[in-house]
């Protein structure tokens, strides 16, 4: 029996319980202590090993472990735009490398981070480190950074496990192409051992049907396999299952080695490309080492390959590639939607005849409760959470009606599994119906009030909330009830966007102030990310600039990625007449049918989205800031019938007209702006009481308002003349526990008591 030695990084998690990541295998052991815990990776790698699972140890000659103090620049989102800290944070990293001098490079982990990679000088190793600290941690918030702070100081240890010459034979073979080890990872993975990670259980429950037809095609040794369906079908769970099966089944036949599958992407298999034609080099070496394995490649982005490369499908890693597949020196494997097969045959049919095309419906509806009955079973078996009917048929009544971007069974799990998830860090053991109505909050940010069909909402209640954001505009928050009374009885249009609004007036009437009302009302409830991404559409006056919103080639644009991180959320559109009309083209599909599909085929789904946007047309017509009632209302709507094509125009939910504002409707959003004065830190945490007499309201009325910009200004008026005031009462060091704003001639006067 030979022995191998696998580094592990352990830290202690509490005062019982220590956890270690096994490097370079996907392991991770949790146990009552460091003598335990060793020993327990140890034999979960010989299961793994016996299993059929092909680990080998890191390419690391006396493993160690280092620090290294990186500074990163974390950032404040907000609707504004991204607030960079004005100075960095110093983050400390664990980092294990060593040399391999028999291969002639290293390898290096950082643990925290999920990250690892290869280097070839050591000068390089910390550039790379610093690099992939700084792409993970930059721009996040310090509350997102917090997560990736080491819990306690780590240690590194080393599993040693006893490997007969059979299994040992399997790891030499694994561990000879190293370039397949840098490029992609050996399938199956070994199933992680930390229930927390595994809450998802990779398993293709009711699919034992496709399971053996595409394996079939999978051990016949020939075929190039393309597994097709809608996003949440399960295409890459299926795939995860056939190959176990397909490893598990092979029996061994003298002189042919076993087969091997390799997960990748097209960008993984191409990043170490630095100057032109290195790319093909790499693909060259990758199918050589394919063949010492008997390897199957198996791309998780199929699109990807004809995007990647040169600057035409025809100079594409596809187009290189299929040479190879042609003469049966590669086999591919590879997942797609619907859309992206169709566009990939447009775009290079000759690849996309390579493969057998098999395609993977949506479950059924009772095949999907099949599957969330033997999900409930995982999870009282191995985290003793009892998931109880009713709450199973609730999450799937609210994740069927207002999830749409994806398809059953993933949507259902996923939703599940979060559920679970919070439950196991809660210490909850049961999952009511209660609990999916606080969890389905959360995932989307709906309200309560809009999710339960027993619960009535009156109109004057929404009157109320938006009469308290909104002033001076009463006559359209009726249409705004509108929206939102037809989403809650579920009659608006599930294959479009939840409403698309055009509001038109001058600037400074409140239009934005209205947008983010509107958010506030349907996805503020659990988010905690701001619902409001606003786009200045005059950004985009040039046709070229449309890839900005959509993306090019590998790289997502503005609004795309947006609206896939964030489904539910309220997409503001400002300034929309300044666009260029292929901007126009390109909303038309969005407005009509709630989906995005770049020429890729890559498709964005803004079912669960609701797009405003806001236009200054017609504004010349009125007398004055603001639409007036009457004819200067129809000489507006004329404007922006002119301006927008009728195929554009008529694919909008509602134009919303807003009026000028009167005398009263300016009072009351500068009382509305001075009483979000009391949410400021200093005033907030010394508990200070702040009262304003009218005169100091009439006056930041009066210089705030301007007949060209509106009531924008009023904020600017208020931070001059009264967060002045208050600031350099402040700084005198008295013990404030209430200010009276007094105005005394044209100044605003700070009284402390």
């Amino acid at each position: 029996m030979a022995s191998e030695y696998f580094p592990i990084i352990c830290w202690q998690l509490s005062d019982d319980t220590v956890v270690g990541q096994v490097l370079g295998t996907g392991l991770t052991v949790v146990d009552t202590s460091a003598r335990r815990l060793t020993k327990t990776a140890s034999e979960q790698i010989a299961k793994a090993i016996r299993e059929g699972a092909y680990l080998a140890p890191p390419d690391i000659d006396n493993p160690a472990l280092h620090y290294y103090n990186i500074d990163v620049q974390l950032s404040y989102r907000e609707e504004e735009g991204v607030y960079p800290l004005s100075e960095t944070t110093p983050f400390r990293v664990a980092a294990v490398h060593g040399d391999s001098d028999e291969a002639g490079f290293g390898q290096c982990f950082l643990p925290y981070l999920d990250e690892d990679f290869y280097y070839y000088n050591i000068e390089q190793r910390r550039t790379l480190i610093e690099h992939f600290t700084r792409e993970f941690l930059q721009n996040q918030t310090p509350e997102q950074a917090y997560h990736y702070i080491m819990p306690s100081e780590p240690w590194l240890d080393m599993a040693r496990v006893q490997v007969s010459a059979r299994q040992k034979k399997s790891i030499d073979d694994y561990a000879v192409p190293e370039i397949l080890l840098a490029v992609a990872d050996p399938m199956p993975m070994p199933k992680k051992l930390r229930r927390q990670v595994t809450r998802l259980p990779d398993v293709a429950w009711e699919r034992a049907a496709e399971v053996s037809r595409v394996g079939e095609y999978l051990l016949d040794g020939r075929s190039n396999i393309l597994l097709v369906g809608a996003q949440g079908v399960g295409k890459s769970t299926l795939w995860n299952e056939v190959v176990r099966s397909a490893v598990r089944e092979q029996g061994d036949v003298d002189g042919e080695p076993a087969l091997t599958v390799w997960r990748t992407t097209c960008q993984r298999l191409v990043a170490k490309a630095r100057y032109l034609g290195e790319w093909q080099a790499i693909c060259d070496e990758v199918v050589a080492a394919l063949a010492q394995v008997n390897g199957v490649l198996w791309f998780t982005d199929f699109v990807s390959l004809l995007n990647t490369g040169g600057d035409a499908q025809e100079d594409s890693v596809a187009a290189y590639l299929q040479s190879y597949m042609r003469r049966g020196q590669l086999r591919v494997i590879a997942e797609a939607r619907p859309q992206e097969l169709e566009l990939a045959r447009g775009m290079l049919p000759s690849f996309v005849h390579l493969f057998e095309t098999l395609k993977i419906a949506e479950m059924d509806d009772a095949a999907t409760k099949r599957v969330l009955r033997q999900y409930a079973g995982y999870a009282a078996a191995n985290f003793t959470v009892d998931i109880r009917q009713d709450a199973l048929d609730l999450g799937s009544q609210l994740v069927n009606r207002y999830i749409k971007y994806e398809k059953n069974p993933g949507r259902l799990l996923r939703f599940f599994g979060e559920c679970l998830k919070n439950c196991i860090q809660a210490e909850i053991k049961t999952i009511t119906r209660e609990i999916v109505i606080e969890q389905f909050i959360k995932y989307t940010g709906l309200p309560e009030i809009l999710l339960r069909d027993d619960r009535a909402l009156p109109e004057a209640d929404i009157r109320t909330f938006f009469q308290q954001r909104i002033k001076g505009q009463d006559a359209l928050i009726g249409q705004l009830c509108a929206v939102i009374q037809m989403f809650k009885a579920g009659l608006n249009d599930p294959d479009k966007p939840i409403a698309t609004l055009l509001f038109a007036g001058p600037t400074g009437v409140g239009k934005t102030a209205a947008t983010k009302a509107l958010g506030e009302f349907f996805f503020s409830a659990g988010q905690a990310r701001n619902p409001l991404f606003a786009i200045d559409m005059s950004e985009f006056q040039h046709p070229a600039q449309v890839s900005r919103l959509i993306g090019e080639r590998n790289k997502a644009g503005k609004l795309v990625e947006h609206v896939r991180s964030q489904p539910f959320s309220v997409v503001l559109l400002d300034e929309i007449e300044k666009a260029h009309p292929s901007v126009f083209d390109m909303l038309l599909t969005v407005l009509d049918e709630g989906v995005l599909a770049d020429r890729f085929g890559r498709v964005t789904d803004f079912r669960s989205s609701i797009i405003v946007m806001t236009t200054n047309l017609g504004v010349e017509a009125g007398r004055g800031p603001g639409f007036l009632a009457g004819e200067e209302g129809e000489v507006s709507v004329a404007a922006i019938r002119k301006h927008f094509r009728p195929e554009f125009y008529n694919r909008i939910d509602a134009v919303l007209l807003f009026q000028s504002l009167d005398h009263g409707a300016v009072l009351a959003i500068t009382r509305r702006e001075l009483a979000l004065l009391q949410q400021r830190d200093r005033i907030r945490q010394q508990n200070i009481e702040l009262s304003f007499s009218a005169p100091v309201v009439e006056f930041l009325a009066s210089v705030g308002f301007s007949k060209t910009y509106g009531a924008r200004p009023i904020q600017r008026a208020i931070e001059k003349h009264v967060v002045g005031a208050i600031t350099d009462l402040l700084l005198q060091g008295k013990n404030v526990k209430a200010i009276n704003m007094e105005l005394e001639g044209r100044k605003v006067i700070a009284v402390g008591r």
